[in-house]
């Protein structure tokens, strides 16, 4: 199986990006693109969600 490591634009880590997943296809399109590790993507979706509920109320 192949993978590619990469470094998170926001926390600097270095994390792997395994053949088959969304985040490998983008990075072989892409590959001088910018990507963020998976526990950065769920504190930016989290952000986001409690942004928009605060727009809700």
């Amino acid at each position: 199986m192949i993978s590619y490591s990469l470094r998170c634009i926001f926390c600097k880590e270095i994390f792997e990006v395994v053949e088959g997943t969304r985040k490998y296809t983008l990075y072989k399109q892409n590959m001088n693109g910018k990507f963020s590790c998976e526990d950065c993507d769920r504190k930016i979706e989290l952000e986001a969600r409690k942004g928009l509920l605060g727009k809700l109320n």
